[in-house]
């Protein structure tokens, strides 16, 4: 009879700027999952004003705090709390990706362990990303996986409903995601030439290019508000017009530039690169639904 595996070890990733109370309340419900090591915790304190250092040192003492300047943004923050777990040890089992707007469910790190050990043997490579459900109506999925509904249309996504197994999907948000070391040595660290967002959809592409399984764990792993379209050029209570206008603003930001940038790595279709360039000015004009995909 095999014995069963040890416990992991598990380097959890974080990245935060001036979201003292948020991310307090998302590392109080680290504190209380039964894998979690304060030793691996690696957080970028990317330029915070609002004493998260402080508040940080005296909830987890050994904590390894990583200072930054307020321009690494997600993915450069998260790029550099991998190289220091990377630099701090060498016998990882899992990194895990943590976004500090979120609130673990309880034993959610086993789980993704235990779906994560269901798809692969421990230490092969494999991916499993948790959902997130809105804090305020738990039935409705606001992160985790997603699948395309047409392999001809590779951005068009859907988010995928936790179903009670390990679930396969195209790509994922980085809300909540066990990569596996093996994984890692596979892709290397998030792509450094995106900025702040989609470093999460790239991995998970280039993995499941690579033969790296990609999956939606069993069950929602804890809530995390969606981030609001008011303002914006998607928000339908908006004249068309300032719709508009929004969205030239908009072209010159970071995230629509790391937009066109997973495009152009992840189509060799020049139509489709067009096609997502003036297809969110054409769906205003048309007034259908807002979407990137």
């Amino acid at each position: 009879m095999n014995a069963a595996p040890s416990p992991p070890r598990i380097a959890v990733l974080m990245t935060c700027h001036n979201r003292r109370e948020l991310t307090l309340r998302c590392l109080q419900s680290l504190a209380d999952q039964p894998l979690f090591d304060m030793h691996r915790l690696y957080l970028v304190d990317d330029g915070c004003v609002d004493g998260t250092s402080d508040m940080v040192r005296q909830l987890m003492p050994q904590a390894r705090i990583i200072s930054g300047d307020g321009s690494l943004y997600w993915n450069g923050g998260m790029r550099r709390a991998w190289e220091e777990a990377k630099s701090a040890h060498a016998d990882h089992d899992f990194y895990l990706w943590l976004n500090d707007d979120v609130e673990l469910q309880p034993g959610t790190i086993e789980a993704l362990v235990k779906d994560a050990d269901r798809i692969a043997k421990r230490g092969a490579a494999i991916i499993v990303a948790a959902a997130t459900a809105n804090p305020d109506d738990p039935t409705q999925i606001t992160y985790g996986g997603h699948r395309r509904a047409n392999p001809r249309r590779p951005f068009r996504l859907g988010l995928v409903m936790p179903t009670g197994t390990p679930e396969p999907v195209d790509t994922i948000s980085g809300n909540i995601v066990l990569v596996s070391s093996a994984a890692e040595r596979v892709l290397g660290n998030l792509d450094a030439s995106l900025t702040h967002i989609f470093g999460d959809l790239d991995y998970a592409m280039r993995a499941r290019a690579a033969g790296v399984p990609v999956v939606l764990a069993s069950a929602v792993g804890g809530t995390c508000a969606g981030n609001p379209g008011s303002g914006t050029s998607a928000d339908p209570a908006l004249s068309k017009v300032a719709r508009l206008r929004l969205r030239w603003r908009e072209e010159r930001g970071v995230h629509v530039r790391d937009w066109r940038r997973l495009v152009a790595m992840h189509s060799r279709n020049p139509v489709e690169r067009i096609r997502h360039r003036i297809g969110p000015y054409l769906k205003i004009l048309l007034d259908s639904r807002h979407e990137e995909g």
